[in-house]
């Protein structure tokens, strides 16, 4: 089954990203921190106008592979030794906190997309039944939204914490690690928030358009499906499952990324 749903709406492109440069200089692994870095903001320069599933998983991606760069930094003798000095412990207690929001604010994303896969199903299975009415919608679709505005809320919040973050007059591998962790958590961000924009397409739109909705984010337009909705609520599925795959990964980083945290801070 072709997994590639569309939207499109300039509110729900992946937000254009700038990064804080790190300096000359780095090591290899903050290079190679900057190289996947510059990979995602040409995805992102590629999604100004349409958001599709594929770009989706392509951004989740590549949020992956920042996030094994992070813990590739945080992981090397240099920088563990300058993470466990004592003038830089308010610093590494600021990522903590940090990463055990970034932790939260993925794990509700993914828990939505398992809530929404499940009732994905409930419609199917109400479909079945021949409730063409699907009454059961309201209740879900209005929790939906209040979860929406409590993610992107928490989203928010990460945002201007880590541009409050000073990095004067600290060692160069302590820098780039707040900084790879703010460039990270800004993609994450912008993510985080396209995902939530793809699915709240349908949490917004008036019950009676809510089957062609469906039919266009999977076909694009190319298949006539409003009257088979079964059939688009299986392609639909199939799109939130590779999601929330790649959710999965991202989540399993940032345990690496905290763990990484943990074990300079204890030393």
């Amino acid at each position: 089954m072709d997994c590639s749903t569309s939207y499109s709406s300039s509110s729900t492109s992946i937000r254009h990203i700038r990064s804080t440069s790190l300096p000359n200089r780095s090591h290899p692994s903050t290079l190679h921190f900057e190289e996947e870095f510059t990979n995602f903001k040409k995805l992102e320069a590629s999604t100004s106008s349409v958001l599709t599933t594929d770009k989706i998983c392509d951004a989740l991606l590549g949020l992956e592979r920042l996030h094994t760069c992070v813990n590739d930094l945080i992981s090397l003798p240099l920088t563990r030794q300058a993470l466990s000095h004592e003038k830089h412990q308010k610093f590494v207690d600021k990522l903590l906190d940090q990463s055990m929001m970034l932790l939260d604010v993925c794990g509700s994303v993914r828990d939505a997309m398992q809530q929404f896969k499940q009732h994905l199903r409930d419609l199917q299975s109400a479909q079945r039944r021949g409730k063409g009415d699907m009454s059961i919608n309201t209740s879900f679709f209005n929790k939906m939204k209040k979860d929406t505005r409590r993610t992107l809320s928490s989203l928010k919040k990460i945002s201007n914490k880590m541009g409050a973050t000073a990095l004067l007059n600290i060692d160069q591998q302590v820098s780039d690690v707040i900084r790879s962790l703010k460039d990270t958590s800004l993609v994450s961000i912008s993510v985080y928030e396209s995902i939530l924009s793809l699915t709240s397409a349908l949490v917004s739109k008036p019950k009676p358009l809510r089957w062609s909705i469906v039919s266009n984010l999977i076909h694009k337009g190319t298949i006539e499906n409003v009257d088979h909705p079964q059939v688009s609520i299986e392609a639909l599925e199939c799109h939130i499952d590779v999601i929330e795959n790649g959710l999965e990964c991202v989540f399993r980083n940032l345990i690496k990324t905290r763990a990484g945290l943990l074990n300079t801070h204890s030393h």
